[in-house]
Order: C-alpha cells, then structure tokens, then sequence
C-alpha cells in the first residue's frame, strides 16, 4: 500500500499527509480567528460610535427641552397676567 511506504525523508506518505492537514487546519483555525476577532473589533467600534450620536442627541434633547420649558413658562406668565387683568375688570 503507498501510504504505509516510507518516503526519503523518514515519514510515510500517510504521515506526510497527516502532517500537511494538521499544519493546513491550523493554519485555518488562525484565519478563521482573526476574521472573528476584526469583526468583533469592527462591532466594537461601531457600537462606540453609536453610543457617542446617542449621547450627542441626548444632550440636544435636553437643551431643547430647557428652551422649550423657558418658553412654556414665559406663555404661561403672560397668560397669567392677561387672566388677571381679565378678573380685575370684571369685578
């Protein structure tokens, strides 16, 4: 059988071939790997980057509702006055 024949290097040609897969596969695992990990890295980075436009937009939500709680209460004032007025002429 040609597996069982050893070659000149001392291996037989079905330990040489054992050899290539087991270096083959673990070159395919390393691969494999790394794509995993820069994917990983890539979600990584773009979870940051949402994260920072989240927090952007928290941050003019929150002036926004100042402003529009300021005006609300300027609206309120002036209404205020006006129904005042209102009840002093009535009486």
């Amino acid at each position: 059988m040609v597996l069982a024949r050893e070659s000149r290097i001392g291996l037989t040609f079905g330990q040489i071939l054992s050899l290539f897969l087991l270096v083959g596969g673990m070159i395919t695992a390393y691969v494999n790997l790394n794509v995993k990990i820069a994917n990983i890295e890539g979600r990584i980075q773009a979870n940051e980057v949402r994260t920072e436009q989240l927090e952007r937009g928290r941050i003019q939500n929150a002036i926004n509702i100042e402003t529009i709680r300021t005006e609300n209460r300027e609206d309120h004032s002036i209404l205020s006055e006006k129904l005042d007025d209102v009840l002093k002429a009535v009486r």
